[in-house]
């Protein structure tokens, strides 16, 4: 390869993109010597790619610092230095909080549209939950649209659909199936209560 066929593809390869000094050299480095315009680029992009990455990473783990710094700051962790290794704790202060978002996320309702219907006998749900919860009502209702129900009145649904085990786990969670009533018609003349 000729001496003015390597100035070309250098220049050709500044020309099409802004790059620097370092990542240049490093390109045409890897590329090997009398590589082709493509390869040259190819080992930019590379070059570009774990900046990017590293960069990410570098972010990622300031994230993270500044977190630890917070949660310190703010009396909720401790941290101990045994062996060379820092070791966590939380504090009476970070126990308490933890114990409230227990509470707050035991209490968060999942997504209406995370249960999957499929075809089953006749299901009748019932329901009368408190106004206080009137959240969880909603909440309901929207499940029991979304696996195939109809409403016959807002508090009473009915169609051929499998309760999904999912919902039932889910009442039970939210501590509302002392409110809930689901029975399944399995044949003409059968009534049977599943919940």
């Amino acid at each position: 390869m000729a001496k003015g066929d390597i100035l070309f593809r250098i220049l050709e390869t500044i020309g099409d993109i802004a790059v620097s000094g370092v990542d240049l050299f490093n390109a045409f480095l890897n590329a090997g010597y009398g590589a082709s315009y493509g390869k040259i680029n190819h080992e930019l992009s590379k070059i570009e790619r774990e900046r990017i990455k590293y960069e990410e990473e570098r972010k990622l783990k300031q994230k993270y610092y500044n977190l630890l710094y917070k949660l310190r700051e703010d009396g909720l962790i401790k941290v101990e230095v045994k062996n060379k290794s820092k070791l966590f704790f939380l504090t009476a202060n970070g126990k308490r909080k933890l114990d409230k978002l227990k509470i707050k996320i035991g209490d968060r309702l999942p997504s209406p549209a995370g249960y999957n219907g499929e075809k089953g006998n006749l299901a009748i749900v019932v329901f009368d939950i408190p106004e206080r919860q009137r959240n969880k009502r909603g909440w309901i209702r929207e499940v029991l649209k979304n696996i195939g129900l109809k409403m016959i009145q807002k508090s009473v649904w009915i169609g051929r659909v499998k309760i999904p085990e999912e919902f039932l786990k889910d009442i039970h969670r939210l501590k509302i199936i002392d409110f809930v009533e689901i029975f399944e018609i399995s044949k003409t003349g059968s009534l049977k209560q599943i919940n």
